[in-house]
C-alpha cells in the first residue's frame, strides 16, 4: 500500500503546553443478508468504552441484543442476533444481524448491549466497571446529546434569551445548552474562573445539560491548566461537555481533551503541545510525566493516546488507517498506518480533515446550526446568554488592564506623571501601587503573570516602602 504523507508543521511555541467524547460513531450498515443461523455457544464479556461507561456486558455469541448508538449525532438502536467478536487494538469489533441486514460496531462508540429477554445487562447500575465501583457513580455524566431526561424546575436565570429559541412545547425532554466562547491564553482569557460560572448556571437546571466551549487558543500557563482540568473534570461528572475547536494549541489542547465531544471549524487546529521551562523545552523526568498526563487524560475521555502523545515530542510517531464499510479508523503509534501524521520530525498539529477521518473528532461545523444537527438537536438554542456575557465581561476587563497597566507601571516607578515636589510625587506612586494592586486582586495571580503585572507580594512590599518613605519626608516638613 502506498502511504499518503501529510504535511503538519509544528504551528506554535508557546510559554508551556497545556477538552468529550472524542472519536466519531463509526457504525456501519452492510448490505442486506440474512442473520447468521446460530453454531454453537461461545460465552463473551464484551467491554465497552467511555460512552458505555467502561461497563461489561456478559453473554453468548447467538443471543439476541439490542444496541444503542449514536450516528451523525443523533440515538438509535439496533436490535438482532450477536454473530461474533473480535479483537481491534484496544477495542472490540462487534457484529449484529438481523432480517434487514447487518452491522458492524466498535465497542468505544457503543452506548448499551440490552439483552432482549429483558436484561439491560449494561444498564444495571450494580454492573462490573473498569475502575471497580457501581456505574451509578456516574450515569448523569454520560447522558449524551439529545437524550430525554427528567423535568427540573430552574432557578430563574438573569437573562432569558435563546438563539434562535429554546425549545418548548414537545421538545421539553431536551437538554439545555449553554455556551461559553474561550479566546486567548490559558491563563489570561482562557481561565478556570469562566468555566466555573457558566458550570454554575447549568447546574441550577439539574445535571444533564450541555455546555459547548468554543475554543480559540494559542495556549499558556501548564498552572492553569491544571486548575481547567479541575473544574472540567468536575462539571464533566454532570454535564455533556463539548469543545468546538477554533484553534487549540498547546495546553488549550490539554483542556479540550477533557470533553466527551469535540467538533472542528473547517479551518480548525489543535496540538502542538510542547512544554517550555522558561524558552527551552523540557526533558527528561518532566517530559515524561508530561507526556503520560496528557495520554491518560486522552484516554479517560475516550480519544487515542498515540495521537495525543505525538503532539508533545518529536520522538512520538503517528498514523492512521481512514476505516472502511467494514472497519472503523485505526489510529497507530507508528507508521504503519495509510495517513502519516507525525514522523520523528515534528509534533502533531492536526487539522480538521484528519481529526474525523481519524475518529478523534465527531464531525465539522463552521456555525452554530450545524452543530446543532452534529448534536442531534432540532435547531441550535442557548437556555440563556450568560456564557457570552461572561465572555464579553471578561475580554472588556482584560482590555482594560492592558491599556491601564503599562501607565500605572511607570507611575509607580516615577517616570510618568511627576511634578517638582517630591511629597507630591511620593503620593502619586503610591496611588499608582494601590491600583496595581486593586489590578492584581481582580486579575489573579495567573492573568497578572500573562499581562506582566508583578506579583501581589512585591506589589504590597512596595506599598510599605512608599508608606514608610512618604511618612518621613511628612515629618521633614
Amino acid at each position: 500500500m502506498t502511504k499518503r504523507r501529510r504535511n503538519h508543521a509544528i504551528t506554535f511555541s508557546l510559554l508551556a503546553a497545556g477538552c468529550l467524547l472524542g472519536g466519531m460513531t463509526h457504525t456501519v450498515a452492510l448490505a442486506n443478508s440474512s442473520p447468521t443461523a446460530k453454531t454453537s455457544v461461545e460465552d463473551v464479556r464484551i467491554k465497552l468504552g467511555t460512552r458505555g461507561g467502561n461497563k461489561t456486558w456478559r453473554g453468548a455469541v447467538g443471543d439476541q441484543v439490542t444496541i444503542a448508538f449514536t450516528k451523525a449525532g443523533k440515538n438509535q438502536t439496533f436490535t438482532g442476533e450477536l454473530i461474533s467478536v473480535r479483537t481491534a487494538g484496544r477495542s472490540s469489533i462487534i457484529e449484529v444481524a438481523n432480517t434487514e441486514g447487518k452491522k458492524v460496531f466498535l465497542t468505544n462508540d457503543i452506548k448499551s448491549i440490552t439483552s432482549v429477554q429483558g436484561t439491560a445487562q449494561t444498564s444495571d447500575t450494580t454492573l462490573e466497571k473498569t475502575d471497580g465501583t457501581s456505574s451509578e457513580q456516574s450515569t448523569s455524566s454520560r447522558i449524551p446529546a439529545g437524550v430525554s431526561m427528567e423535568n427540573k424546575t430552574p432557578k430563574p436565570s438573569s437573562h432569558k434569551w435563546g438563539y434562535p429559541t429554546e425549545p418548548m412545547n414537545g421538545n421539553t425532554d431536551l437538554p439545555k445548552v449553554f455556551f461559553l466562547p474561550i479566546e486567548g491564553g490559558v491563563g489570561d482569557g482562557t481561565r478556570h474562573n469562566e468555566m466555573k460560572q457558566i458550570g454554575a448556571i447549568a447546574d441550577q437546571y439539574g445535571p444533564g445539560q450541555i455546555i459547548v466551549l468554543k475554543v480559540k487558543s494559542p495556549g499558556g500557563l501548564v498552572a492553569e491548566a491544571d486548575r481547567i482540568s479541575e473544574t472540567l473534570l468536575d462539571l464533566g461528572t454532570r454535564h455533556t461537555m463539548v469543545a468546538w475547536i477554533q484553534s487549540a494549541i498547546s495546553a488549550a489542547a490539554y483542556t479540550s481533551l477533557h470533553c466527551r465531544q469535540i467538533y472542528f471549524m473547517q479551518t480548525g487546529n489543535l496540538g502542538s503541545a510542547t512544554m517550555f521551562a522558561g524558552q527551552t523545552a523540557i526533558s527528561g523526568q518532566t517530559l515524561d510525566a508530561w507526556v503520560k498526563k496528557f495520554g491518560d487524560m486522552a484516554v479517560e475521555h475516550g480519544h487515542s493516546r498515540d495521537l495525543v502523545e505525538a503532539m508533545i515530542t518529536n520522538g512520538q510517531l503517528c498514523s492512521y488507517d481512514p476505516g472502511d464499510d467494514e472497519n472503523p479508523p485505526q489510529i497507530y503509534g507508528t507508521l504503519e498506518g495509510e495517513i502519516i501524521l507525525s514522523t520523528d520530525e515534528q509534533n502533531l498539529t492536526i487539522n480538521a480533515t484528519d481529526a474525523v477521518a481519524c475518529g478523534f473528532a465527531d464531525g465539522i461545523a463552521d456555525n452554530e446550526e450545524e452543530l446543532a444537527v452534529l448534536l442531534g438537536l432540532p435547531h441550535w438554542y442557548e437556555t440563556t446568554d450568560d456564557g457570552r456575557k461572561i465572555h464579553e465581561n471578561w475580554q472588556k476587563t482584560l482590555k482594560a488592564a492592558n491599556l491601564e497597566l503599562p501607565s500605572l507601571g511607570l507611575k509607580a516607578q516615577g517616570q510618568r506623571g511627576m511634578t517638582n515636589d517630591p511629597l507630591r510625587n511620593l503620593s502619586r506612586r503610591l496611588d499608582a501601587v494601590n491600583k496595581l494592586i486593586r489590578w492584581s486582586k481582580k486579575l489573579g495571580d495567573h492573568t497578572s503573570m500573562m499581562v506582566q503585572l508583578p506579583p501581589l507580594e512585591a506589589l504590597e512590599g512596595a506599598k510599605k516602602n512608599l508608606e514608610e518613605e512618604l511618612r518621613r519626608a511628612r515629618s521633614q516638613q
